[in-house]
């Protein structure tokens, strides 16, 4: 049984790693996938959002951003920014309401949200917003090794 296992993470890990990334959407393979939504274009002076949606295959959860789970070394889902200057962070990171089970997510609609706000003397143009997300997904039987990605996000002032 714990040959099968290793074998298992062994072979998520190599698909895992070497599988192509696009854009704000995770890869095929992972019993977890997410989306990022961001407006393309927004005004000097307007704020806006970055959601980040996770779902979970059944069967299988991740961590709430929460100290209990961090105290038991469990890798937390966590979504960060490097934000450009020009823009700024409005408040911290939205969660759901609550974990699914005391310390858990699971489901199709995990929503991590973040607001932001563009200076009114912010340079048009491009800016690049990097998104940093980090999670550990587990089942009854196996945990995985955490995901770690650095996904960009281009904005568009106007």
């Amino acid at each position: 049984m714990i040959y099968k296992a290793l074998m298992i993470m062994t072979c998520w890990v190599m698909v895992g790693t070497t599988g192509p990334l696009v854009m704000a959407q995770s890869t095929s393979g992972d019993p977890v996938s997410y989306t990022i939504d961001s407006p393309e274009t927004v005004k000097a002076g307007e704020a806006f959002s970055i959601t980040t949606t996770f779902s979970t295959q059944p069967g299988w959860y991740i961590y709430a951003p929460i100290d209990m789970n961090t105290a038991q070394g469990k890798i937390a889902t966590n979504v960060s920014f490097e934000v450009p200057a020009g823009l700024k962070e409005i408040g911290g990171l939205e969660l759901p309401n609550k974990p699914g089970f005391l310390d858990t997510y699971w489901g199709n609609d995990i929503r991590m949200s973040q607001k932001f706000q563009t200076c009114e003397n912010v340079k048009p143009g491009k800016q690049t917003i990097k998104v940093n997300i980090i999670y550990q997904t587990c089942n009854d039987y196996i945990c995985y090794p955490p995901v770690r990605k650095k996904i960009d996000v281009v904005v568009t002032v106007k």
